[in-house]
């Protein structure tokens, strides 16, 4: 910017790059980054998810056998246990070999080190299980420090049915390493077994509850309720593994099938997310190509002032408006690629059952429909209109549910007594977009943990007033009179940091909308959005808002179980997704 100031470009000429790559990095670092992290999660998966289930499942084993030889169990088969053991952790180093210079995310890092870690330590707990130096329930112990690492699964939601169905299974193959020995000594099953046998039935179903049905079994129940109560005469081995076995083939076969139906599923969420990625790239070449574009119209600039004269002005007008056409067209381009894009993804959304998989997609949408809200708004602030328009009035709730949704931290805001009112459709995707703006900021510069509150209400010269308040730390009076001096310039602003409220005063004048922005009676900051009256119209009038995420049944469910316990005249109800915040 400033060697082409030096060299005599029009400065509006040199705010078109500079408007370019700061929005062009709006939405191509989250995209970046959203699709990097699937594609590292999904190879976590594949090349650490076998290798590391296979190991899992060779210690439980080598747990139970390890625990029966202490009570007079069979050392022919705990050593080809054992055998099979170092197998499955051959195989583990194998696949983790050269994993820091793949793509693996930093808690599956964190994972397969701890493994490894304890898997060394292997060696020691053998030696004490061969010489019976050491106790059942420190023998046990050791082993399930081992199996616990392995079942993180960070490279999985948290509440993943392979997750839950892994924990529970394991909650079941540590009570049978317990009690196949306990049963069968002399001593049986003590106090503190049942204290911890009472721990691992909990644990087993609050797992279950997450799985589904699998694993359930009133046999094995009636089988525990015995051992819990200390009823005589206990169940012998043979009984207790009859009705422990069927229960863990049953697990591991529901373990098996959820892995192989997220494996499966995944890759149509990993594509839609690269190809948001694909489209950020897109992006870049435009802004190389146009930052070129101006670098050689500002080195012919002087020329052509020199042999021109006084009628150079109009050769920089000309130069002007042919940049702007240059950015329109690229961005044109971009929003047709993104508008294919959410159609692709709304087509997957529609055809997906698994919740894992649906979650990705969701978020692929989401982020997308940021990317579209920054393609429209460059579009506009070059002068131009984008596609997306509408015709008939659009309730004002719905305006606002489609700016909520196109904020990075939708998840936060909330509304309070929206006052019904419907909205002229030609003024729809300036007010979107300024809604937006304001509640992008609101967001961004307030606590995490706090909520955004937008409400309506109609005034008394028959406008309506949009109320955006948050929770911050508030602006001081030079920046509040920064802010509104920027919404009422033409000019952009020197400074980035006020790029949103000059976005802001460009819609607010392009529908003769105020704005205010102000602190809170409670701190924080407030930003009023007055609509004149010609822009409104009866509630009843209103036709389909604003596009946001899609609400399948799933998001919808999840939607009303983070559903807000507040009063309210109309709650928009906004597509949640995940507990996680996107970032």
């Amino acid at each position: 910017m400033k060697e082409w100031l030096r060299r005599g470009v029009d400065p509006r000429t040199a705010a078109g790059p500079v408007l370019l790559v700061l929005l062009w990095l709006a939405a191509a670092v989250p995209a970046v980054s959203d699709a990097t992290h699937l594609v590292r999660a999904r190879t976590t998966a594949d090349q650490l998810g076998p290798a590391v289930d296979t190991a899992v499942v060779e210690l439980q084993e080598e747990r139970r056998l390890s625990s029966a030889y202490q009570t007079g169990g069979d050392p022919t088969a705990l050593a080809a246990q054992r055998a099979r053991t170092d197998q499955a952790r051959a195989a583990l180093d194998q696949a983790a070999e050269g994993w820091r210079s793949n793509l693996y995310t930093d808690d599956a890092a964190a994972s397969v080190d701890e493994m490894r870690l304890r898997l060394g330590e292997l060696a020691g707990v053998r030696a004490q299980v061969d010489s019976q130096q050491a106790g059942r329930s420190d023998v046990l112990a050791a082993y399930s420090r081992v199996i616990d690492a392995g079942l993180g699964a960070p490279w999985l939601p948290s509440g993943a049915a392979p997750v839950a169905l892994g924990r529970a299974r394991e909650a079941l193959a540590e009570q049978d390493a317990m009690l196949r020995v306990a049963l069968a000594t002399p001593a049986g099953v003590t106090d503190a077994d049942r204290l911890h046998l009472g721990d691992l039935i909990g644990a087993r179903h609050a797992r279950l509850n997450d799985a589904g049905e699998a694993g359930r079994d009133r046999g094995l129940a009636a089988v525990e309720e015995q051992l819990l109560l200390g009823r005589t005469p206990p169940p012998t081995p043979a009984e207790w593994a009859a009705a422990a076995d069927p229960v863990n083939t049953d697990l591991r076969a529901a373990e098996v099938d959820a892995v192989r139906e997220v494996t499966e599923a995944t890759p149509g969420a990993v594509a839609a997310v690269v190809y948001a990625g694909l489209v950020a790239g897109i992006g870049l070449i435009a802004v190389i190509g146009v930052l070129l574009l101006a670098r050689r119209s500002a080195t012919a600039r002087p020329a052509a002032a020199t042999t021109a004269g006084a009628g150079a002005g109009g050769g920089g007008d000309d130069s002007l408006r042919g940049l702007q056409a240059v950015l329109l067209d690229l961005h044109r381009r971009s929003q047709r690629l993104i508008h294919r894009q959410l159609r692709l993804l709304d087509a997957m959304e529609r055809r997906q059952s698994n919740d894992e998989t649906l979650g990705d997609l969701f978020r692929a949408d989401h982020l997308a429909t940021r990317m579209r809200r920054n393609v429209e708004k460059a579009i506009i602030l070059a002068g131009g209109q984008p596609g997306r328009r509408w015709r008939r009035p659009v309730p004002l709730v719905e305006v606002v549910r489609g700016a909520a949704a196109e904020v990075a931290d939708y998840v936060r805001v909330a509304t309070a007594q929206v006052q019904p009112a419907g909205l002229a459709g030609p003024a729809v995707t300036d007010v979107t977009h300024l809604l937006a703006e304001l509640i992008d900021n609101a967001t961004t510069y307030s606590p995490g943990e706090t909520r955004v509150r937008v409400s309506g209400c109609r005034n008394d010269d028959d406008g309506y007033t949009v109320t955006i308040t948050d929770a911050g730390p508030g602006m001081s009076d030079l920046d509040l009179a920064t802010a509104h001096q920027v919404m009422s310039e033409a000019e952009p602003p020197g400074d980035g940091v006020w790029w949103g409220f000059y976005a802001v005063g460009r819609f607010a004048a392009r529908q003769n909308i105020t704005v205010r922005v102000e602190r809170g009676a409670a701190g924080g900051v407030v930003a009023e959005v007055v609509l004149p009256s010609e822009l409104l119209t009866d509630p009843g009038d209103g036709g389909p808002g604003p596009d946001a995420p899609p609400l399948s049944r799933v998001a919808r469910m999840r939607a009303r179980i983070n559903e807000m316990s507040e009063a309210s005249t109309t709650t928009v109800d906004l597509p949640v997704v995940s507990v996680e915040r996107t970032q």
